[in-house]
């Protein structure tokens, strides 16, 4: 009995991948060099941004995503001599800078965010980028820009390994960065500059809650706003709970308690 082999060719890559930049896009380009945008992944998908746009569209795995923007510049679609536009401030922050615009205002996105910003803040860390933008919690898995608040580094960290592990909240690494400051003054150092926060809202403008049981109506007032897609009401109460507050830490672990219990 005869059997017969067959052998696929593999398909020729037709772009050229960059080093990813801090922000977590990598540059694309066609293989005789002609820029053609960037692509990243958020949330298990990617994501690519033409040469001059910014708007995006998504794909399933980094090479859709990468041949999208060559099949653009190949059929003309783009200038592959564009300089790449920056999205509005406004855009980036979505309806308040301190959620991603990509994650939903939802009961569960709020209290994550409320208590990764309180975390990061314990830790001494801004979420911040180099044009001095607020970074939107973006969900646990995602890159997430901070500036590290003893050497004024931009950092690109994971909530995932900030938050600690098992009910241990020491962060994964516990070495921060590239060029921080040394290891041994690193604690002194955040714990002079966070201090001992108050377990009571002192804002002037905004009164932040940090009992539970005023956090709650506020989510339940955000969640009817967001199914009524009133922007204009939602965006006040998001702010009481995720801006930033010397009493954040007080505010976070009260969060916790809407959280669902782990199963035995």
């Amino acid at each position: 009995m005869t059997t017969t082999t067959t052998t696929t060719t593999p398909v020729a890559k037709r772009y050229e991948l960059g080093a990813r930049a801090a922000s977590g896009r990598y540059p694309v380009a066609t293989l005789d060099g002609r820029p053609a945008g960037d692509i990243h992944r958020f949330h298990g998908e990617w994501y690519a941004r033409p040469q001059g746009h910014a708007e995006e569209s998504r794909h399933g795995d980094k090479d859709a995503a990468a041949k999208h923007l060559v099949d653009l510049v190949d059929s003309g679609a783009t200038d592959p001599a564009a300089v790449p536009a920056k999205a509005p401030a406004t855009a980036a922050q979505g309806i308040v800078p301190w959620l991603s615009p990509r994650l939903k205002p939802t009961r569960r996105n709020i209290l994550s965010a409320g208590i990764a910003l309180a975390r990061v803040a314990e830790l001494a860390w801004l979420p911040e980028d180099e044009d001095g933008n607020t970074t939107g919690y973006p969900g646990s898995d995602n890159p997430w820009m901070l500036k590290c608040l003893l050497s004024g580094h931009y950092v690109m960290r994971w909530w995932s390994h900030l938050r600690g592990r098992n009910g241990d909240n020491t962060p994964r690494p516990v070495w921060r960065h590239e060029g921080c400051i040394d290891f041994e003054d690193q604690a002194a150092k955040v714990a002079a500059l966070v201090g001992e926060p108050p377990s009571v809202c002192p804002c002037q403008e905004v009164t932040h809650p940090t009992a539970a049981e005023d956090i709650g109506k506020l989510l339940d007032q955000a969640e009817r706003a967001r199914k009524a897609d009133d922007i204009d009401t939602l965006r006040p109460l998001l702010t009481q709970l995720l801006a930033p507050c010397p009493a954040s830490s007080s505010r976070a672990e009260s969060m916790k308690t809407f959280l669902p219990k782990p199963k035995n």
